[in-house]
């Protein structure tokens, strides 16, 4: 009968490579034989690494017979994928292993990583990604371009990459190919087949030295080459590798000061014109005023400054389109922004010149265009309403017909016992004082409905406030552009005007004369967040908060306006 003997427990960590070129991986493994029980492994705080995979376990047992004797053995694996860092001489912690009521303590490793490209090691990567952009001192808002590129002198079978998130940054992507075409470029002194991965315009939101994270990816490696011009489908099983991209510290410049003029967070080389659809124009008939900006930059930050049309002229919200560049290395396009406007007035009246200020990175100053001014021709409509001022054509009429009651013939003694007043002389003095009285009534009236219809206005403001604000989605851009409409609304309802819109300072004044505490000030912080949130990331929470902030701040405002 065979004796069955279990082999000594034991515990190892051990890494596959201790000498490695940057962007290169290494597995840490920690290995558990004859053992009751999982090891347990809480991987220590590595400042020089980071962990991108694992823990991935697996499990084998194996048994043996020798001179009668059966040998039985169980192994436990967990390994985890490594990249370093940085470059130099890096550290991986002691780790500590929990099996059952038992503990191990391992000893640090010591991991040498070579710059890529040094002459010192000597040693030549297979593969590599390389990540580079093509301006490291760009300003905040120009764009700069960051490209990620394969190097390879071996057979690729398939590629996933993790880009990093950004921070910092507003981002487009330009080019990300299906199927990798690769083409042959020198590198460090030594030939490669590369292929471009992805292609990426930053546009940083903010100034001073912004960190952008590696890009880590997993490779496929087919150990026999077989073909170069693609991506091969068939063929031996491929080996899975961990690479990862350089780090890159772009520097930002802030924009500079601007003496004399506006400044904006407009950034590129752009252009402006505007448009009418007729010049020659009847009163109350409606027009068309268009303005076109266009050039390169990011097109979202592309917007109007404040316009104030005549007041002679009714204008209504304006729609705006937008229309991208098709060429990509250089993110750009065209927007227009629509009015419709109609006249109210005869004669000569003029739409103003719509100023563009924009930061010229190539030029590094500040540039101003401007739309020329155009002149409208009013002619009057015939059939307008007519708002005279006084008596009216009718009430004119009906004065005249009283003065011609005057008798101015000779008296006619009456007798004395007739009543004083006849009922004809009452009749005819009770119609006096209507024909006199009408006019004023009349404009009494038309009074008493403008205040009515000022008052109702008043009172409407709020509710067409709350209605835009409860009509914002969760996108925190959508909820912060609603909260300026639902403002721009409340105080043209209160105030009986139609203008297009307030800047955050006008607004603050507005809302300060009839402000009895610090509602004002709140008030400006949320209508300063929602200007910025195109270029900082804002939680769709804070942007919930602000919103319901918003509908308090206007209820306590209504409540004190006078």
């Amino acid at each position: 009968m065979s004796t069955l003997i279990w082999a000594d427990d034991s515990v190892n960590v051990t890494v596959d490579r201790s000498d490695i070129i940057e962007g290169d991986s290494i597995t840490l493994t920690v290995t558990a034989s004859n053992v009751k029980s999982d090891p347990e492994v809480q991987l220590p705080d590595m400042p020089d690494f980071k962990v991108v995979s694992g823990p991935n376990q697996s499990s084998s047992t194996n048994v043996q017979f020798l001179n009668g004797k059966m040998t039985k053995s169980s192994t436990t694996t967990l390994s985890w994928s490594l990249i370093p860092k940085r470059t130099g001489q890096l550290t991986i912690p002691a780790l500590k292993i929990q099996v059952g009521k038992k503990s191990y303590l391992s000893t640090p490793i010591t991991i040498s990583v070579s710059k890529r490209g040094s002459s010192q090691t000597g040693k030549v990567s297979q593969f590599f990604i390389e990540a580079e952009v093509d301006n490291n001192t760009p300003y905040r808002g120009e764009q700069t371009t960051l490209t990620y590129t394969l190097y390879t002198k071996v057979d690729v079978t398939s590629f996933d990459e993790d880009v990093p998130s950004f921070k910092g940054f507003w981002t487009e992507e330009l080019f990300a190919p299906k199927n990798l075409k690769l083409r042959e470029e020198r590198k460090n002194g030594v030939q490669y087949y590369a292929a471009t991965i992805k292609k990426i315009a930053l546009f940083p939101t903010q100034s001073g030295k912004i960190i952008i994270e590696p890009m880590s990816a997993v490779i496929g490696i087919r150990e026999k080459q077989q073909r170069w011009n693609d991506f091969s489908l068939f063929g031996p099983p491929s080996k899975k590798y961990t690479i990862s991209t350089n780090k890159l510290t772009i520097d930002v410049r802030p924009l500079p000061n601007r003496r004399n003029g506006k400044i904006s967070a407009i950034v590129g080389n752009w252009n402006i014109r505007s448009e009418v659809s007729t010049i020659n124009v009847k009163q109350d008939e409606a027009i068309t005023f268009k303005v076109i900006i266009n050039g390169t930059g990011n097109l979202q930050t592309v917007g109007m400054s404040e316009i104030y049309f005549p007041n002679e002229i009714e204008v209504f919200d304006p729609e705006v389109q937008t229309k991208e560049n098709p060429l990509r290395d250089k993110i750009g396009g065209e927007k227009k922004f629509e009015w419709v406007l109609i006249p109210r007035f005869a004669g000569d009246i003029y739409i103003p010149k719509i100023e563009l200020n924009y930061f010229d990175p190539k030029q590094g100053k500040w540039v101003t265009k401007s739309t020329p001014r155009h002149k409208l021709k009013v002619a009057p409509n015939e059939k307008a309403a007519l708002y005279s001022i006084g008596l009216s054509k009718e009430e004119v009429a009906l004065v005249g017909e009283d003065i011609r009651f005057i008798d101015e013939s000779q008296p006619k003694w009456r007798d004395r016992n007739r009543a004083l007043i006849t009922g004809t002389a009452l009749t005819l003095l009770l119609l006096s004082g209507i024909v006199f009285a009408f006019p004023h009534a009349q404009n009494f009236t038309r009074q008493q409905m403008e205040k009515s219809s000022g008052g109702w206005q008043a009172r409407r403001a709020l509710n067409s406030a709350l209605g835009i604000l409860d009509s914002a989605n969760n996108s925190p851009e959508e909820i912060y552009t609603q909260i300026y409409k639902a403002v721009i609304s409340y105080i043209n309802y209160k105030n009986g005007t139609k203008k297009l819109g307030y800047s955050t300072g006008e607004i603050k004044e507005i809302i300060k004369i009839h402000d009895r505490g610090e509602i004002y000030k709140e008030m400006e912080q949320i209508l300063t967040r929602g200007e910025a949130v195109r270029f900082s990331p804002i939680s769709s929470q804070d942007a919930q908060n602000d919103l319901q902030k918003i509908k308090d701040l206007l209820k306590k405002v209504d409540h004190v306006w006078s």
